[in-house]
């Protein structure tokens, strides 16, 4: 039986990130437009900057319907850029849990370093080095509902879900 766990849409930090970062790349792109530069550098420029607002975008667009697939053979976690798949026999059932860093705990566990990804005021996505030092993969949009998806591969998954309970409730 397959069920559907609902990542954490983007909070008001998370979106005025984005739309901070959007209005940053069309400015830039604007202010080349009109800046005097040969031909071939505004060219080059927009090549390089209509893709990134392409990709900006769509992430913008996709975060907010990102998700956690179980199944009884496999977990899938969907995400902008990241979309991979783990055999459930590849994580720890035992080890899931809803990590609490608000209290001060688990912070061996909050993302440091961004390794490869995207990370931004409200918005974390890709793979973190952890506080304690190890690497994760991370999909954090909030802070209140993370919950800790342990893998036998040595690296954890942390992810933000709108029904924590509803994620450990199943592993159960």
């Amino acid at each position: 039986m397959t069920q559907i766990f609902a990542l954490t849409p983007l909070g008001v930090t998370g979106t005025l990130s984005f739309i901070a970062l959007l209005i940053g790349l069309i400015g830039i792109g604007i202010y080349i437009y009109y800046k005097a530069l040969p031909q071939t550098s505004k060219v080059v420029i927009a090549a390089v900057l209509l893709p990134m607002v392409i990709a900006f975008s769509w992430m913008f667009y996709k975060v907010n319907d990102a998700k956690l697939i179980v199944t009884a053979d496999l977990i899938t976690i969907d995400v902008p850029f990241y979309q991979f798949s783990l055999p459930i026999e590849e994580v720890d059932l035992v080890g899931v849990r809803q990590l609490n860093w608000s209290a001060e705990t688990d912070t061996e566990f909050k993302p440091d370093l961004r390794v490869n990804g995207v990370g931004m005021p409200g918005f974390q996505l890709g793979w973190f080095s952890l506080g304690g030092h190890s690497k994760a993969f991370v999909a954090v949009t909030e802070t209140d509902n993370v919950v800790l998806i342990p893998t036998v591969q040595g690296y954890p998954i942390l992810l933000s879900l709108e029904q924590p309970e509803a994620l450990l409730s199943h592993f159960k």
